[in-house]
């Protein structure tokens, strides 16, 4: 019967970096978590296609609730892998020169650094690990509540160090700012058309087969910043004399 079906699939995740050093390994972690989650997603969601009386019938509302949920489980790995990468990361890659320590310093002297300190800031320059509490600030500003798009992935990029990556490139990045909007409407507006109660109250239509190509192309995004950074990690390890466990 599935057969039958055009079926919601994601693609196999990339292999693991080779000699994925500990600064990445948790992310690499949650990115396989989250593509297992919404690849059961889009199973039910298969299946429950598959037992309709009539295949060729519309699409029901239970079944693009189940899309719905795809992308906010996309959208929350992506939240998870990236803040995570950052957080473990960024200790290796600020303790070398280079486009990682570059963008570090060009942050907190236009952003934290310049007229009134702010308290926040404050308590992290004189935190008994400073520059673990730096980082954490450094984190929250890039990524706020959640990553909300393209300039939000530009900004992580710089961050680590990976502005030169073909595959992360602006125009990109850019490119998956329609799925952050498809996260924005299900989420914080119940995905109604006009959430504001004027008009129509009805539903977006969310065809399955462009959620599934949303999601997909989000987490094989991850998969574009987690690679160069395991590099680049390994790099600033073997410059300051570490071994990679």
């Amino acid at each position: 019967m599935l057969s039958r079906l055009t079926l919601v699939e994601l693609s196999d995740l990339p292999r693991k970096p080779h000699g994925c050093p500990p600064e990445v390994g948790r992310s690499w972690d949650r990115l396989v978590a989250t593509h297992k989650s919404v690849t059961g997603l889009f199973t039910t969601l298969n299946e429950l296609r598959a037992g309709q009386d009539d295949m060729r019938g519309a699409v029901s509302e239970t079944h693009r609730d189940q899309a719905r949920a795809a992308i906010v489980f996309t959208a929350a790995g992506i939240d998870a892998c990236l803040r995570t990468l950052l957080r473990d990361s960024l200790h290796t890659l600020l303790s070398t020169a280079g486009d990682a320590h570059n963008a570090f310093v060009a942050h907190f002297m236009a952003n934290r650094l310049g007229g009134d300190v702010t308290k926040a800031t404050k308590q992290a320059v004189i935190d008994i690990d400073p520059r673990s509490a730096l980082i954490e600030l450094y984190v929250q500003d890039l990524t706020g509540s959640s990553i909300q798009g393209g300039a939000d992935l530009i900004r992580c990029r710089n961050a680590l160090g990976l502005k030169q990556e073909a595959a992360l490139g602006d125009q990109i990045l850019k490119g998956h700012q329609p799925f952050f909007n498809a996260r924005h409407e299900v989420v914080h507006e119940l995905d109604l058309v006009d959430p504001s109660g004027k008009g129509s109250r009805s539903r977006r239509h969310r065809d399955l087969a462009a959620v599934g190509a949303q999601c997909d192309g989000a987490l094989q995004l991850v998969h574009a910043f987690i690679a160069p950074t395991a590099r680049t990690v390994k790099s600033a390890r073997r410059a300051m004399g570490m071994s990679t466990p």
